[in-house]
């Protein structure tokens, strides 16, 4: 059975596969990397099961509704005006930076208003020092993230 993959696919398979064998790891890892180059793509012949454990993941993580990153918490309240205040923050936000998304949540008792999708933290934390004088509360935190 055969499958063509991109680079990246290919070198981590690589790497996973040479890990039992570090003598010769690099020898394999230069062959395979001159193949890639010269062709842009490489046949790879293996076994069965594991075209179905990369068929499980893909469907795997197909299901998952984002992936793990950074967004920036600007207002967690309670209370009987709670949910009138996070509308109100949420549209004060977008209306400072319309170039960042911002989403409304419950976790009860509070309502809370989070605001962008960053990968790494280093990119919230650039975020959030724009934001910080207008809202000084604010704090990243770990959460999963909607990928453009």
């Amino acid at each position: 059975m055969s499958l063509n993959l991109n680079k990246e696919c290919l070198i981590g398979m690589f790497f996973l596969l040479a890990a039992g064998n570090p003598l010769t790891a690099q020898d394999h890892h230069l062959q395979i990397y001159a193949e890639i180059e010269k062709n842009r793509q490489i046949e790879l012949h293996h076994p069965k099961q594991l075209e179905q454990l990369l068929l499980m993941q893909i469907a795997n993580n197909r299901l998952q509704k984002g992936v793990q990153g950074y967004r920036i918490r600007i207002f967690s309240q309670s209370g009987q005006s709670a949910r009138g205040k996070a509308y109100a923050m949420k549209d004060d936000f977008l209306n400072n930076f319309p170039d960042q998304h911002a989403y409304e949540q419950y976790n009860e008792p509070n309502f809370q208003i989070f605001v962008g999708d960053f990968r790494t933290k280093t990119e919230a934390l650039y975020l959030l020092k724009r934001i910080a004088r207008k809202y000084p509360s604010a704090f990243i935190v770990n959460s999963s993230i909607n990928v453009n």
